[in-house]
C-alpha cells in the first residue's frame, strides 16, 4: 500500500513539472508575438528620412551662345459670341477646323423671322397701293378742281354782262324787280362757287395727302432691314481666321443672343512669350529680330521682337519678352517649346546642375535642395544645355546639394539622409 501510494505521488510530480513547463513556454511564445507586434507596430508608425542622392550645383564654362527656353501661345484669342437667338438649325465647322474670317460656324432656325419680313413685304405692298391710289384721285381731284374753277370764272363774265343789262332794264323800268333779284343772285352765287373751288384747289396743291402713307412705308421699310439684318445674324460667323479650338452649339440646342458659342485662336502669326534674366534681357535690348528652333530640328526660324519689359518682375526676377513669328502652316502650335538663340561669343562661367535633378511641373521647373537633413522645393529658370548638365540662371547658388535621386517621392520641407 505504501509503495504503491509512493508511485502514484512521484508520477503525480513528475505531471505537475511537465504542466509548469508547456505553460512556461507558451507564455514566452506568447511575450515574443507581443514584442514583435509592438516593433512592427513602432516601425510603420514612425516613417524615417527618405534616402535620396545629390549632386552639387557647380559652375562650368559654356559657350556664350546664350539660349532662352520659351514658349508658344496663340497670337490672339476671340470669342465667337451669338448677336440672335434662336434654336441651332445647322452646324457647318467642328472643334479644331481651321477658320477663315467671315466662315460660318453654325446656323440658327430663322423661320420666324421668314414669316415676320413675308409680313411686312405684304403690309408694305399694301401700302404702295394705297399711296398709288391716293395719288391718282388726288391728280384728277385737282384736274376736275381746274375744270370746275375754268368754267366758273367764263360762267361768270356771261353773269356778269347778264347782270349788268338786267340792271339797266331795271332802271329803265323794264324788268321787275323780281328778274333783277334773280340775276344778282345767279352771279353771287358763281362767285361762291369759284371761291370755293381755288380754296380746295389751293388745299390740295399746299397739303401733302401722302405723309402719312409715306411714313408707314418707311416704317415698314426700316422693319424690313432689321428683320434683314436679324437674318444675316442667324448665321454665326467667324470673327477672325485661326483654330476653332472651342465650338459649343449642338443641332437643337436653343441658344440666347449675346452666348459665348466658341473660341478662335489666331496662329498665323504666332507669339513666343519667355521670362528672361538681365543679361539675357541686355542681348535683345535693340534686336528686332530673334532666331529661334524647334526641339527636334535643326532649322532656324526668326521671330519678330514684339514687347521687352524695361521693369524687372520681383517675383520672378525676370523680364517679360514677347516676339511673333510667321506661322503659315500653322506648325507651331500654342503649348509647344522653343529655345531662342539670344547671341553672344566665347566662353562664359554659368552655374549647371544635371539634367536628371529636375522636376517638371507644367510649364516650371523645380529641384529640391538638402540643406542638413530637410529638402526645400525650389523654382529655378532655365538656361543652356551642355551634355546632361543643364545651365540654371536663377533659383540655386554655385556648391548647394541638389538631389539627384528620389526626388519624385519628395515634398517641400521633407527630411532626406543621402545614400550616395
Amino acid at each position: 500500500m505504501n509503495k504503491r501510494s509512493g508511485k502514484l505521488m512521484t508520477e503525480q510530480h513528475q505531471l505537475d513539472r511537465s504542466w509548469k513547463k508547456s505553460m512556461l513556454a507558451g507564455l514566452v511564445l506568447v511575450m515574443a508575438t507581443a514584442a514583435a507586434a509592438g516593433c512592427s507596430a513602432v516601425s510603420a508608425g514612425e516613417a524615417g528620412p527618405k534616402q535620396v542622392k545629390v549632386s552639387k550645383v557647380q559652375t562650368m564654362k559654356m559657350d556664350d551662345k546664350t539660349e532662352q527656353e520659351a514658349d508658344i501661345i496663340a497670337y490672339s484669342q476671340v470669342n465667337v459670341v451669338t448677336k440672335a437667338g434662336g434654336d441651332v438649325a445647322e452646324v457647318l465647322k467642328k472643334r479644331g477646323d481651321n477658320v477663315e474670317a467671315g466662315d460660318v460656324l453654325f446656323r440658327l432656325d430663322s423661320t420666324d423671322a421668314m414669316r415676320n419680313k413675308e409680313k411686312n413685304r405684304l403690309a408694305k405692298q399694301n401700302l404702295q397701293s394705297q399711296l398709288d391710289k391716293t395719288s391718282q384721285d388726288i391728280v384728277t381731284n385737282k384736274g376736275v378742281l381746274k375744270n370746275t374753277i375754268e368754267k366758273l370764272q367764263l360762267q361768270i363774265v356771261d353773269l356778269e354782262k347778264t347782270y349788268s343789262s338786267v340792271h339797266n332794264d331795271y332802271d329803265s323800268g323794264l324788268v321787275t324787280k323780281a328778274q333783277f333779284d334773280k340775276a344778282e343772285t345767279q352771279l353771287k352765287t358763281a362767285k361762291l362757287d369759284l371761291d370755293t373751288a381755288q380754296k380746295q384747289l389751293a388745299n390740295l396743291e399746299s397739303t401733302d395727302s401722302l405723309a402719312s402713307l409715306r411714313i408707314q412705308i418707311e416704317s415698314t421699310d426700316l422693319s424690313m432691314q432689321d428683320i434683314d439684318k436679324s437674318l444675316a445674324d442667324f448665321e454665326v460667323k467667324a470673327p477672325t481666321s485661326g483654330v476653332l479650338t472651342d465650338l459649343y452649339p449642338e443641332k437643337g440646342v436653343t441658344v440666347t443672343a449675346g452666348y459665348v458659342a466658341g473660341v478662335i485662336q489666331q496662329l498665323n502669326p504666332i507669339k513666343i512669350h519667355a521670362d528672361v534674366t538681365e543679361s539675357a534681357a541686355k542681348l535683345v535690348r535693340g534686336k528686332k529680330d530673334i532666331a529661334f528652333t524647334v526641339p527636334g530640328s535643326e532649322e532656324k526660324l526668326t521671330a519678330s521682337v514684339e514687347y521687352l519689359a524695361d521693369v524687372m518682375s520681383q517675383p520672378s526676377k525676370s523680364f517679360v519678352l514677347e516676339l511673333s513669328a510667321a506661322n503659315p502652316d500653322r506648325k507651331l502650335k500654342p503649348g509647344m517649346r522653343v529655345k531662342l538663340q539670344l547671341g553672344g561669343d566665347g566662353k562664359q562661367d554659368v552655374l549647371t546642375v544635371p539634367q536628371a535633378a529636375l522636376v517638371k511641373e507644367g510649364n516650371d521647373n523645380y529641384v529640391f535642395v538638402l540643406s542638413g537633413d530637410v529638402v526645400e522645393k525650389r523654382k529655378v529658370m532655365l538656361g543652356r544645355t551642355s551634355g546632361t548638365a543643364r545651365e540654371v540662371t536663377s533659383g540655386v547658388k554655385d556648391g548647394e546639394a541638389i538631389v539627384v535621386s528620389g526626388q519624385q517621392e519628395l515634398k517641400d520641407k521633407d527630411k532626406a539622409v543621402v545614400s550616395n
